[in-house]
């Protein structure tokens, strides 16, 4: 019996063809094959992962092209399929987010940079979020995209022992130490999804890769990422468990343990007169969050200029001359290609409708993946991986912007598992109606 449910598994592995690696393709193009091809040759930025998405380069349109072409050909017999998951919530939200991006082409100071950043968008967004749907196996795709990262820790890990330190950190095979930071941060939960998720000598790889990603962790000196890594896991546990325990939506004991640490951080800093700078000074040895006061204090001048509609989708940061941010912002804002806030950014770009989007699709990702824990079809290993992955994400979104951004890593694993929790529900909901 065992024996036919995992030649089953495999055939429907096999069936899925490219689509069932399009998420592995592309997070590979991300963490490995652009940092060793272009990012070794291009100056350091303020914000390396999504320097590349905002520059209009030839491999970056010719990849992103062929992989839909490519996934378009790839599901020509699942029309039935295709036109199922275009109903879907999670689908339906992102796609109402890529209207008002190609609408705000209208009143953007920069349509042609717009356009073409709205169609990056548009197409990384089709390439990842539609296979999710249309695949017979989506823990196969999960299990590529986890040795795309136990590739990429490798290599880091031979570019650690081999390459000199940067000034400020290791950087591995990027440009930045922050950028090495947050992309072995998610590997490392990745690699502890492996020792959950498999046997024997795999289990022992696993395990070897995750102590590599926390030696990775330390020399790059990537505090933030080494925090994530190391809570963020344990909180998506105690999550996960209780929601087992409980038998209730994950959502519940997450909202009131975030709850419960609002109220508890506010008691002992009203007890023992801690600040806001006073965190920060213990964070980043200022007062301002390395700079970030300074920045969203301008960019909330700038969204009060325009907040229900906003500047235009990518019609802010990097858009040349004339531009609000070099002919208004102070100092070293004027350099930047972000606002270090995924939410505030978003709100600058697009207004409080793009927010509101935004808004409606975390809730949808967040209440599709809480309901994961409670699946007996998604198991706790997986269960566990999305809630880490969400956890992150919003958090990392707090001190930098990864949301609608380009192909950033982050985004990009936020995306799919949104789509993958959602696919889920669709599954068990066609299994039911004999779909």
């Amino acid at each position: 019996m065992v024996e036919n449910g995992i030649a089953v598994t495999r055939e429907r592995s096999r069936s899925d063809g490219l689509l069932g690696w399009v998420p592995a393709i592309a997070v590979g193009y991300a963490t490995i094959l652009m940092p060793l091809f272009v990012f070794r040759t291009a100056p350091a930025v303020d914000d390396p992962a999504t320097a590349a998405a905002s520059s209009s380069n030839l491999l970056n349109q010719v990849f992103w092209l062929l992989l839909l072409g490519s996934i378009a050909v790839a599901f020509r017999h699942r029309l039935a399929r295709l036109e199922e998951a275009l109903k879907q919530p999670l689908v339906v939200i992102v796609g109402l987010y890529m209207v008002l991006a190609f609408a705000s082409i209208l009143w953007s100071p920069v349509p042609s940079i717009a356009f073409r950043r709205a169609t990056l968008q548009f197409i990384v967004v089709a390439a990842l979020v539609l296979p999710a749907f249309l695949v017979e196996d989506r823990r196969a795709q999960i299990d590529r995209l986890m040795a795309v990262f136990f590739v990429t820790i490798a290599l880091n890990l031979v570019a650690v022992l081999l390459l000199p330190a940067g000034r400020l950190g290791h950087q591995g095979i990027y440009t930045h130490k922050n950028e090495l930071g947050l992309i072995v941060a998610y590997g490392f939960i990745f690699c502890l999804y492996g020792m959950m998720r498999l046997g024997g000598l795999g289990r022992f790889v696993a395990a070897g890769l995750a102590a590599a990603a926390v030696l990775e962790l330390v020399v790059s000196k990537s505090k933030t990422s080494l925090g994530l890594a190391l809570l963020i896991p344990l909180l998506a546990l105690a999550v996960v468990a209780a929601s087992r325990f409980l038998r209730i939506n994950a959502l519940f004991p997450l909202f009131f343990g975030l709850l419960a640490c609002l109220f508890v951080g506010l008691f002992v800093t009203n007890l023992v007169d801690f600040s806001f700078a006073d965190l920060s000074m213990l964070l980043f040895d200022d007062t301002t969050f390395t700079g970030r006061t300074i920045i969203w204090d301008f960019l909330g001048d700038v969204i009060s200029r325009r907040p229900v509609l906003g500047q235009g989708y990518g019609s802010f940061w990097d858009i040349g001359p004339g531009s609000i941010v070099l002919t208004e912002a102070p100092g070293f804002v004027a350099v930047l290609l972000q606002g270090h806030n995924g939410y505030v950014d978003v709100t600058v770009e697009l207004g409080l409708a793009g927010l509101l989007v935004l808004v409606a699709f975390l809730a949808c990702v967040l209440y599709n993946v809480c309901r994961a824990p409670n699946d007996r079809r998604s198991g706790i290993a997986e269960a566990w991986l999305f809630m880490s992955i969400v956890i992150v994400t919003l958090c990392h979104n707090l001190l930098e912007s990864s949301w609608f951004r380009g192909y950033s890593v982050v985004w990009m694993l936020f995306l799919l598992v949104g789509a993958w929790a959602q696919a889920g529900r669709r599954g068990e909901g066609n299994r039911r109606s004999g779909f």
